[in-house]
């Protein structure tokens, strides 16, 4: 795993400013490669950088940039391509020669070869930047599901990009401005999707996709895999034959994920797919492995004694570590720098300890995330049906007499009245009253579903920021059933934007290199093919997931109700962490930094500390935001 970052700037006379902020933007991303760096440029404007971390081939082949055999093409590489051995053959027959062990010669060489037709060939996690001489052409490629990040800003006239938008930051030829669009995307669902960043300048490039720049014109964004693409060939056949496809599917793709040469790990929580990938890595890897649990004090909260048992069972190598509110206020000041946009997944805290505990041990840990998305795992895909069948029960005629008062009630009125009723339930009420007054009388699915995802709704946002409009697609443009576009759109946006930015910052904080077995592009498009009744049937969510596992580990260590990797967060806002808020949130500082609406900043807080609110991440994304702009606005 490594940082990679760059520039080409058509302006000849500014190059050498580039240059001298090169060495700065490679500095700042140190954290993902703390074993190597290395800089390169040409005389025709362009510049790259890179930071290793090393896993495959420890030798100095593996250093970066490198530069093809005739010189024409260079590459900067942040990632793995698990199958380089299989496409390594293939070149040596095509005549092409390799010095190393590692996957990045072979991956340079396979552009030079099949130019963008080579990623179709990769089965990995990466980003990359080529740089083609002969042709002047730059380009990048961004991995399918989007786990490795790729940053980008354009303005013109000059183009740089990053793992990181700390790298980004750098480049002093630009003035970050906040697009204010993003900051309430962000605010309305927690994390900010591709293809924005939360700078107008600077984008994202979508997961699937690849990018070239010519010599003249703008940059092209095209995508080279989808994985709608899979669901015109639907699979068929005995429940039997299609786990049996699965399981083997499972297993090729976690090992090819121990591809390594230094150790590796797994994050355990003891749910479904945690125990899957550790299950059958312990029984077919032909090694012991190493697994990793946080836990809590509070109970509700912690998972730990659930891992135990499946590492006993299994008789992993197993760490267990409990997290402490304490050591949640060292990590919270390191918030902005660890995830450099606003970022508002709480669970990031026990993600970046898990990654601490396991780097002492190991370079390389495993992450079970996807399975929820592929296997219909989360609680939504049960909760958020049932809930619309049963408003859609009631009388068209019903909903028109209740939608009516509620659209001419003004939101406060309603907030008001929460106050009055018992706490909790009372705003509990209210704040259904208030989502149903944003879609009555129409009671729309898919406008249901992203009310359901939302933490600040539409209006509310916009009264927050002072002008917003939603820009993300509603579920209703993907095919299937209503699970089923919930699936995709959780795909889309939640997987790559929350989970795997999660996870990608938090462990690379730590230079620990975290893969996602589950997350292999053959396995997702085995599992969006399969019928919604074998990802969730008579077993539950998960269905052909837990036939399988049941076979390596006995059902009653892992069955039980979803939990996530929460943390007690409203416990700490309101106890040990306290001051934070009273810090960050405080009605002058808002006022005065001029970008939240300061009365309802401190109304929220209000009613968080009466215990009104039963959203606490409402005020969480607000802490989270003003700790970010202390650091980066």
């Amino acid at each position: 795993m490594c940082g990679i970052t760059g520039y080409w700037t058509k302006e000849g006379q500014s190059e050498d400013k580039f240059w001298e902020d090169l060495p700065r933007a490679v500095a700042s991303l140190h954290h993902r490669g703390p074993d190597d760096k290395g800089l390169w440029r040409n005389s025709q404007g362009v510049g790259l950088g890179h930071t290793r971390l090393s896993i495959l081939d420890l030798s100095e082949h593996g250093h970066q940039p490198i530069v093809s055999q005739d010189g024409q093409i260079a590459m900067v590489f942040n990632g793995e391509v698990y199958n380089f051995r299989e496409i390594r053959k293939d070149l040596e027959a095509k005549g092409y020669t390799f010095r190393g062990s590692g996957d990045s010669e072979v991956v340079l060489a396979a552009f030079c070869e099949w130019r963008e037709k080579a990623v179709e060939r990769f089965i990995g996690m990466f980003a990359i930047a080529f740089w083609d001489g002969k042709n002047q052409k730059l380009y990048l490629f961004r991995d399918r599901l989007g786990v490795k990040p790729l940053y980008y800003g354009w303005d013109g006239r000059n183009f740089w990009f990053s793992s990181e938008l700390k790298a980004l930051r750098a480049f002093h030829h630009w003035q970050p401005d906040i697009d204010r669009q993003a900051l309430g995307e962000f605010f309305q669902y927690g994390y900010i999707s591709d293809p924005r960043s939360i700078y107008r300048q600077v984008r994202k490039l979508p997961p699937g996709h690849w990018l070239e720049l010519r010599k003249t014109g703008e940059p092209i964004v095209q995508p080279y895999w989808s994985v709608l693409d899979a669901l015109d060939n639907p699979l068929r056949g005995p429940e039997k034959e299609l786990e049996n496809q699965l399981e083997s599917l499972l297993i090729d793709a976690f090992r090819y994920r121990l591809v390594s040469d230094v150790p590796v790990g797994v994050f355990l929580s003891g749910g479904i797919d945690s125990s899957t990938v550790t299950a059958i890595l312990q029984r077919h890897s032909g090694q012991s492995i190493h697994t990793f649990t946080i836990g809590f004090k509070e109970n509700q909260f912690d998972e730990s004694p659930w891992a135990r048992r499946v590492a006993e069972y299994l008789g992993t190598y197993h760490t267990e570590y409990l997290l402490s509110v304490d050591q949640a206020k060292d990590i919270l000041p390191r918030w902005a720098t660890l995830y450099d946009e606003p970022f508002g997944d709480s669970s990031g805290i026990p993600t970046w300890l898990v990654s601490k505990v396991a780097r002492e041990q190991v370079k390389v840990a495993l992450s079970a995330d996807g399975g929820d998305e592929l296997f219909g795992g989360y609680t939504n895909y049960d909760l958020i049906p049932r809930k619309v069948t049963t408003l859609q029960r009631i009388p068209g005629w019903l909903w028109n007499m209740v939608g009516t008062p509620l659209k001419i009630l003004p939101r406060d009125f309603l907030t008001l009245l929460g106050r009055v009723l018992p706490a909790g339930k009372g705003y509990k009420m209210i704040d259904r009253l208030i989502k149903l007054k944003y879609i009555l009388p129409t009671l729309d699915p898919a406008q249901f579903f992203d009310l359901a995802v939302s933490h600040w709704i539409v209006p509310e946002v916009d009264d927050l920021i002072g002008g917003y409009s939603p820009q993300r697609h509603l579920l209703d443009v993907y095919t299937g059933s209503y699970e089923e576009q919930m699936m995709l759109w959780d795909l889309h946006y939640y997987l790559p934007a929350d989970i795997l930015t999660k996870v990608d910052r938090a462990s690379m904080a730590v230079s620990l290199e975290g893969r996602e077995p589950l997350l292999d592009h053959r396995l997702v498009e085995f599992a969006f093919r399969l019928p919604l009744n074998l990802r969730r049937g008579h077993l539950g969510s998960k269905h052909l997931l837990r036939k399988i596992l049941y076979k390596y580990v006995p059902r009653e260590l892992v069955d039980r109700p979803k939990q996530g990797f929460g943390i007690p967060l409203r416990e700490w806002l309101l106890g040990d962490l306290s001051d934070l808020l009273n810090h960050y949130l405080d009605p002058i500082r808002i006022r005065n930094a001029g970008i939240l609406n300061p009365k309802l900043v401190q109304r929220t807080v209000y009613e968080f500390k009466k215990g009104h609110s039963i959203d606490v991440n409402r005020i969480w994304l607000l802490l989270v935001f003003e700790m970010w702009r202390e650091k980066w606005a």
